[in-house]
């Protein structure tokens, strides 16, 4: 009998070793073989602890939408887009408490798409990995507890199973490189997690949108889901923001998220309704957004209008300035400039708003006695550039040099100035570039706008004999394109 049971602790010793070794060979191996990983986790923990005031969560919506250097122009307040393709809403919960390792956002704003019946195309193998890819420890484990097919759950929670083929890949007589696969250098993401994707047709297009015509309610398991996001954001003092950003959504889509607001509206939690709020917000398709994601232009609006939200309901008190996070801001606003200016955007009042906020210069050339034409809006645009100078009640010619915002040189006769290694010259008849005119339409009043290297140039010329660019008339002029943007 005492043999008996020496000879079972015995197995069940070397059962536990084995077992251990198991372990320990697949908790040490598995980083070794993905060689395809999604490193946005990564980048994420690169940011210095506790600097993140926002954090966007969601699918590709969110990622296409939150641009956060906007944001941080519009307020000073840092933030990140932790969002992937196709995340659903019980991955997002996840997402937030990878994000709560170290960070401590006090807003999170949230997209609802994969919550609508246009999502269900997303549900494909591999859309769950790549945002539970972004995580670490037991956080991953969880997540991917919460996929519905087992055998994915299998292969996401121990992910050697899924990648033990890429030893084909591996150099296996270079021990240094497969050590590296663990110990990837990642840099920063530049962009905060956002997705760039500029305007390819410049049309505005309306949104069309519904008005609810189904009663629908929302199931135990998405409440739940709900819930789980609210308490957790709850339990650590953060204010959610559940939106819907812009994107081309039917009858069947709209019933849906009236349910969603519905529920939210019990709750007393924060919403916005993005789709609704396109005309509002001037939001088009084409120039600011495709079926599905918004560009630059489309981004700028949304994160512009988040950013009143916010500041307009004092949902921030705990921003502190990093010196390390204001290197990062002031190099993604330059990438955001050159989105929102180049010669594609001939909108001259949304560029005017921009030259006011964004690092650029702006050279003005004016002719001064068609200052009736002016309307206080665009005096008060014009004088956003950093000018004191009426352009209503002022006839006498003008002549402005502007960078970042603010005055450089201004005068009523012509005058140059040196930028970038080249020089400005402001005549009469027009603005010159080392001598050369980037403008094939020379009018009475003429805006360059250029970036700090001179990398990218916009320049718009108006002539008042034959085209109205500004708002007062549309005469001569398209009006869609120019009069009501």
């Amino acid at each position: 009998m005492k043999k008996a049971f020496i000879n079972m602790v015995r197995i069940l010793l070397k059962t536990a070793l084995a077992v251990s070794l198991f372990v320990c060979m697949w908790f040490f191996l598995t980083p070794l073989f993905r060689t395809h990983h999604n490193t946005e986790g990564d980048s994420f923990r690169r940011i210095p602890d506790h600097s993140i005031d926002v954090i966007a969560l969601g699918s590709s919506h969110i990622q296409y939408a939150f641009e956060p250097a906007v944001f941080y122009t519009e307020t000073g307040y840092y933030s990140y887009v932790m969002g992937s393709q196709c995340q659903p809403m019980s991955i997002t919960y996840y997402m937030l408490e990878e994000v709560l390792k170290t960070q401590s956002p006090e807003v999170a704003v949230i997209d609802v798409f994969t919550m609508l019946p246009a999502s269900e195309v997303c549900y494909a193998e591999g859309n769950f990995y790549v945002a539970i890819d972004e995580m670490t420890g037991n956080n991953r484990m969880e997540a991917a507890e919460t996929v519905p097919d087992n055998q994915l759950k299998l292969q996401y929670k121990y992910d050697l199973l899924m990648n033990h083929g890429n030893w084909k890949e591996i150099n296996l007589n270079n021990i240094q490189e497969i050590l590296n696969n663990e110990n990837q250098d990642i840099d920063y993401n530049y962009e905060m997690g956002y997705v760039r994707q500029d305007p390819i047709i410049i049309r505005p297009t309306p949104l069309v949108t519904y008005d609810r015509k189904n009663l629908v309610s929302l199931s135990d398991k998405e409440k739940k889901e709900i819930d789980d996001i609210v308490s957790l954001c709850s339990e650590h003092g953060i204010v959610p923001i559940f939106i819907k950003t812009p994107f081309i959504c039917d009858q069947e889509n709209t019933d849906k998220l009236y349910a969603i607001w519905d529920y939210l509206e019990e709750k007393n939690i924060h919403y916005i309704d993005y789709i609704q709020k396109a005309e509002e917000l001037s939001w088009y398709l084409d120039m600011d957004g495709d079926t599905w994601h918004n560009t630059s232009w489309g981004a700028e609006i949304i994160t512009r209008n988040l950013a009143e939200y916010a500041e307009s309901n004092n949902l921030i008190h705990n921003h502190t300035i990093q010196n390390e996070m204001e290197k990062l801001y002031q190099s993604m606003r330059k990438i955001t400039a050159k989105s929102l200016m180049n010669k594609s955007n001939f909108n001259v009042y949304d560029l005017l708003r921009y030259a006011s906020k964004y690092p650029c210069a702006v050279a003005v050339r004016y002719q001064g006695w068609y200052s009736d034409l002016i309307t206080e809006a665009e005096n008060d645009l014009l004088q956003g550039l950093g000018t004191s100078h009426n352009f209503i009640h002022n006839n006498e010619d003008y002549y402005g040099f502007f960078r970042d915002g603010k005055l450089v040189n201004e005068n009523n006769e012509a005058f140059s100035v040196s930028f970038a290694g080249s020089e400005i010259a402001l005549t009469y008849y027009e603005i010159l570039i080392d001598g050369v005119s980037q403008d094939p339409e020379q009018g009475e009043l003429e805006i360059y706008f250029m970036a700090d290297n001179l990398e990218w140039l916009n320049a718009i010329g108006i002539n008042y004999a034959s085209q109205w660019f500004w708002e007062n008339s549309c005469d001569g002029y398209d009006c869609i394109m120019t009069c009501g943007w």
